[in-house]
């Protein structure tokens, strides 16, 4: 096999690197201005849904960890969900990531906050994906396109850049790669760079970018042996996806050692739910097109976001394409890209599998190669003008007559795209590109006004100035309750109570930027443990929390109110509020807040230094120092027994006597508790990620395979130097 195959051997790319890497410039210059458009009218358009309430809490933890000279595996502060490494998701091995969240700890405003780390990524992934277009023949003009378009498509705005960011974290990374793997191909000196840029996507922490991965190479390896019987490239690109995965075992083992202790299971149940309808791919070159989807909200069909959106001019690039091109040399990378991208499509119509829920989520792959492949035909075939113009009119109109009530928008849309296409007919070379980079970029600002919010997930006017969050007035160790339904954030209040709903009622990871320690949280794998008190992944709770959080334990016999050594609760009004008020007896207080009624235990909570709760009768600490995972106590105890941290058990907590370890164990279905044995002795607990010491080895043996193979090419080429000067 040739490396043909890949670049197009009848018309092999010109890649000067200095040149290249200035265009790739321009290209993520001019995606980052246009993700900038919608700030302009609306500041806070790339914060919402789970950035708000999930992700941008925990970045800021993590700095905060990081400042604090701590490793930001484990925040003390979420017991559901503050195992951050084992979440995945925060992308705590990309140095990049982890390097962007210390940055956006100086933001005074968190909205702010989220738009720079979104440009950032924009950026990235339209540079990627000019790499990408480069390397497998696309012109310079038009790869500029490609790179502004994927970075500015429906998926990636509407889903990757305001609510699961890691889903554009990744995608910027897998499309860099890309790239390399596509050079890697061609030429051995490249492996090691593609396996770094598949340790970042990795590392990245969005499961579906490693699914697309790996579904790609499966697709292409074979199809590119097939056609051209080159093993040693293909071996290349294996080998190269291999190191990257095993470089980033510290990020992906310690999630699969959690997984098992999740009460998350295997999609069985809404196998359905979020699965794209076909419709919504072929409808890629119409800006807004209601579908209807089985949601949230269950079956409803949604005008917005324009996540099937990719530009206007892929489906008519696609349309007008000579097939014949493909069979020739230089078409045959793309037809293989095509393949690619047909099997991904496949696996985003298809049910959800296991893990894999909602896979609309592959999406972005499929819409990033179409544009790939209608950028290589943009510049090779012209564009017949009845066809072109007949596409767009067929798309308008069906969109009309799924939603009627959308005339003027979609008349507006339409009239705006047929201009344009009509321009793009009439000119040639860089000035048509030109033209249709132009309109992508108005019907980008045009959707992103009309359609300032994703209507498919939550936003929530929540406080966008960090000095807000005031942190309650606790006790070191001590915790916060907060009981509410999942919808209470979402429900109409006075602009008072709404101002302040979020300071003192916070919801999923919020109470992070207050400084306090919850119980509660937000996670996407919790613990099975919190079951118990009903709570759910979002860290709402049923209506009986309260009575179950009150119960005695039968181990303990104490409360898991107690135990974790809650000091402040806050609630619901309403039923909720009464709820609490009639099991907690005597020993709280009760005041109405401006959103919430407010709980406050009389005396507060345990006496206890750090997070140890409680100890055995006797139990006494000479001395006491803790760290976000650690913690290290002298203690006397007369008759031995039980101790109690208010901590959450995480697979990875070891504790030990004198140093020899003890066994870990889990009260009141969540809590940490070790039993000590009788007298004076040094109690220590540490919490180690399950699965991070394996990972790291791992990772040490692959970067030890990386750095011999680097080091055996440079033998080579300086062998080969040597007798080419003989």
């Amino acid at each position: 096999m040739s490396a043909g195959f890949i670049t197009g051997a009848a018309a092999p790319v010109s890649l000067s690197r200095g040149s290249e890497l200035g265009w790739g410039l321009v290209t993520a210059c001019l995606a980052v201005a246009t993700a900038a458009v919608p700030l302009i009218h609306t500041p806070t358009f790339y914060f919402t849904d789970d950035y708000q309430a999930y992700f941008m809490p925990g970045f800021l933890e993590i700095a905060r960890l990081i400042k604090a000279g701590e490793l930001p595996f484990l925040t003390p502060r979420l017991f559901q969900g503050g195992a951050f490494l084992a979440e995945y998701q925060y992308a705590l091995f990309n140095p990049v990531s982890v390097l962007l969240y210390l940055v956006l700890d100086g933001f005074a405003r968190l909205d702010q906050a989220a738009a720079v780390f979104v440009l950032v990524h924009v950026g990235l992934l339209a540079g990627g994906t000019y790499a990408v277009a480069r390397v497998v023949g696309v012109s310079r003009a038009a790869a500029v396109l490609a790179g502004l378009t994927a970075a500015t498509s429906g998926w990636i705005i509407y889903w990757g850049a305001i609510t699961w960011i890691p889903g554009l974290v990744s995608t910027a990374w897998l499309s860099w790669a890309t790239a390399a793997l596509v050079r890697a191909y061609r030429a051995p000196g490249f492996v090691p760079a593609a396996a770094g840029a598949v340790f970042m996507t990795i590392a990245s922490g969005w499961p579906f970018s490693d699914a697309a991965l790996i579904a790609g190479l499966g697709v292409a390896l074979p199809l590119a042996f097939s056609t051209g019987r080159d093993g040693w490239a293909c071996a290349r690109v294996a080998l190269a996806v291999g190191l990257g995965g095993l470089l980033a075992a510290p990020a992906w083992m310690p999630l699969a050692a959690a997984i098992g202790t999740s009460s998350r299971q295997p999609e069985i149940l809404f196998h359905d739910m979020l699965s794209t309808p076909l419709a919504v791919i072929l409808a890629m070159g119409v800006p807004v097109w209601p579908e209807t989807w089985l949601g949230f909200d269950g079956l409803k069909m949604h005008v917005g976001p324009p996540a099937q959106y990719v530009s206007w001019w892929v489906p008519i690039a696609l349309v007008n394409a000579s097939r014949a091109r493909l069979n020739e040399p230089e078409g045959r990378g793309i037809a293989l890209l095509l393949a690619v991208t047909a099997v991904i499509a496949l696996l985003a119509i298809s049910p959800g599998v296991s893990q894999l829920r909602w896979p609309f989520r592959f999406l972005p792959y499929v819409q990033i190669g179409c544009t790939l492949v209608a950028a290589w035909f943009a510049t090779r075939d012209r564009w017949a003008p009845g066809r072109t113009l007949a596409l767009v009119a067929i798309g308008g109109a069906v969109a009309l007559a799924r939603d009627p009530g959308l005339l003027t928008l979609q008349i507006g849309l339409t009239a705006l795209i047929a201009l344009t296409a009509a321009l793009a007919l009439r000119a040639e070379g860089t000035t048509r590109l030109t033209i249709i980079a132009a309109s992508h970029a108005i019907v980008f600002a045009v959707l992103t006004t009309t359609m300032p919010v994703n209507e498919q997930v939550g936003t929530w006017p929540a406080p966008m100035e960090r000095s807000a969050y005031v942190a309650p007035s606790l006790r070191p160790g001590d915790t916060i309750l907060v009981l509410h339904d999942p919808d209470y954030h979402r429900t109409a209040l006075a602009p008072p109570a709404q101002a302040a709903l979020f300071t003192e009622l916070p919801h999923s990871n919020t109470p992070l930027l207050t400084g306090a320690a919850v119980v509660g949280g937000y996670s996407p794998m919790p613990m099975r443990g919190f079951r118990a008190i009903c709570m759910w992944r979002g860290g709402a709770t049923c209506p009986e929390a309260a009575e179950r959080l009150a119960r005695p334990d039968p181990v303990t016999g104490a409360s898991t109110l107690d135990l974790a050594r809650v000091a402040r609760v806050a609630v619901e009004r309403g039923q909720r509020a009464d709820g609490f008020a009639a099991v907690a007896g005597p020993g709280w207080t009760r005041r109405s807040g401006t959103a919430a009624e407010l709980f406050e235990r009389v005396g507060g909570g345990s006496a206890l230094p750090g997070t140890l709760s409680a100890g055995p009768p006797g139990f006494t600490v000479a001395a006491a120092a803790e760290g976000a995972s650690s913690g290290r106590y002298a203690v006397a105890s007369p008759g031995g027994g039980r101790v109690v941290w208010a901590r959450a058990w995480y697979p990875g907590y070891a504790a030990s006597w004198n140093g020899a370890p003890l066994a870990v164990e889990t009260v009141n279905d969540f809590l940490l508790s070790a039993v000590i044995p009788a007298g004076d002795g040094v109690l220590t607990v540490r919490y180690v990620p399950a699965g991070l010491h394996p990972g790291l080895a791992v990772s040490a043996l692959a970067a030890i395979a990386l750095a011999g193979l680097m080091l055996s090419r440079r033998r080579i080429a300086s062998r080969d130097r040597t007798a080419f000067a003989a």
